[in-house]
């Protein structure tokens, strides 16, 4: 548990990887999954409460009757994704690089040029939640080997049957899918403008900024969160590796309505409840059961 904790942490104070409360990790042992909770910080992984421990059997009944577990108390909006992957790690990170070919109509192909060799599957964009977990089904069933799952307009998924093994294919993908950002400043760069003023391009953006196109001015930055100001800058991050002449594909209004019809302002508030936290005095009380 103590190197699962501590690769949690790490992954998740790594903006490339982790902006926030994005992205989630779990550890099936003895029966039981141990999965990040929603809202709470990955970066923040030694802390008490910030994984809640769920018995697999419960789990998998659920969703054998097709209930979404996240929907009946589960702890995060991801548990029915992290519970259909068989192997005992599962990191979920909002990498910039993988995003910035996850949300090209292309990418798919561009990736699969760079990942040749590697047991991966691409999984088109599909709302988190049942939706996710049925897709990531359907790709075990073709490929059972599948340990790295990118999905479109979302982020990366790796698995592995320990930490280290999970961490190394981590590693390797991101070497392979590394693009280098251009040298405009963040702030002065006209092709993110561009990009930026076309619509959205994967869920937190919306969830932390609205649907509107964003305008990248003084006013509007000087009104942000910390929470938000960490997701503006992955976006930004995706942005400056994407080319000008790239197709993308961005989420449409049906896809929009659908995120929202979750409880997105409890989680916001809840990630922002999150942000500040002091480092806990060792890792191990970082897991809570369900319910307690």
């Amino acid at each position: 548990m103590h190197a699962f904790l501590a690769l949690s942490a790490r992954i998740g104070s790594d903006p490339l990887l982790v902006q926030a409360s994005s992205g989630n990790t779990s550890l099936k042992a003895n029966g039981a999954m141990c999965i990040k909770g929603s809202g709470k910080w990955l970066a923040h992984a030694g802390e008490p409460g910030s994984f809640v421990q769920l018995p697999l059997d419960s789990l998998r009944a659920s969703l054998d009757r097709n209930e979404d577990v996240a929907a009946i108390g589960g702890p995060s909006i991801e548990t029915a994704m992290h519970a259909v992957i068989p192997r005992r790690v599962v990191i979920h990170v909002h990498s910039v690089n993988t995003i910035a070919w996850a949300v090209r109509r292309d990418g798919e192909e561009r990736l699969g040029e760079r990942l040749a060799g590697l047991p991966w599957r691409w999984i088109p964009y599909v709302a988190s939640g049942l939706p996710l977990a049925r897709a990531i089904q359907a790709a075990l069933a073709v490929c059972p080997d599948t340990n790295i799952f990118v999905l479109a307009n979302h982020g990366l998924v790796i698995c592995g049957d320990d930490c280290t093994q999970a961490a190394e294919t981590l590693h390797t993908v991101e070497q392979r899918v590394a693009i280098s950002p251009r040298n405009e400043p963040q702030t002065d760069d006209p092709v993110t403008a561009r990009i930026l003023q076309r619509g959205v391009l994967y869920p937190c953006q919306a969830m932390f900024f609205g649907v509107d196109p964003l305008v990248l001015n003084a006013g509007f930055r000087n009104s942000l969160t910390e929470t938000q100001q960490a997701v503006l800058s992955g976006l930004l991050h995706v942005c400056r590796r994407i080319e000008e002449s790239a197709s993308l594909r961005y989420l449409t209004d049906s896809e929009l309505h659908d995120l929202f019809s979750h409880d997105v302002h409890g989680y916001l508030a809840s990630v922002e409840n999150n942000a500040v936290k002091e480092a806990a005095p060792s890792a191990a009380p970082a897991v809570a059961r369900a319910g307690n």
